[in-house]
C-alpha cells in the first residue's frame, strides 16, 4: 500500500469534522471555499475517502484522539494548576506530532 500524505488543510478538516462539525462547516473552517454547500461536501467526502484508505494514519489518528481526550479530561478535572499544565503539555505533544 502506498504512503498517503495529508495537507495541513486536510488535517484541519479532519480535526473539525471528527470534532463534531458538519461536513460543509468543517470544510469552511479548514479554509476550503466552494460555490455551494454541495461542493464543500464533495471536498469533505474526498478527504474522508483518502483518510479511510490509509490504515496507518487511521490507527495513529485514533490513538492521538484517545490521548487527547484523556489529557483534556485530566486538565478539566484536576484542581491543581500544575496537574492541568502537565496534562495540557501531554495533549500539545500528541496533537502537534
Amino acid at each position: 500500500m502506498r504512503d498517503v500524505r495529508f495537507s495541513l488543510r486536510e488535517m484541519k478538516f479532519l480535526e473539525f469534522y471528527f470534532g463534531g462539525a458538519l461536513m460543509k462547516t468543517a470544510a469552511r473552517a479548514a479554509g476550503y471555499r466552494g460555490a455551494s454547500d454541495q461542493s464543500l461536501c464533495n471536498t469533505g467526502k474526498a478527504i474522508l475517502t483518502k483518510f479511510t484508505k490509509d490504515p496507518n494514519f487511521h490507527r495513529a489518528w485514533r490513538r492521538k484522539r484517545k490521548i487527547a481526550r484523556l489529557s483534556v479530561g485530566l486538565a478539566g478535572n484536576s484542581k491543581s494548576e500544575l496537574q492541568q499544565l502537565k496534562a495540557l503539555k501531554i495533549l500539545s505533544r500528541y496533537i502537534g506530532g
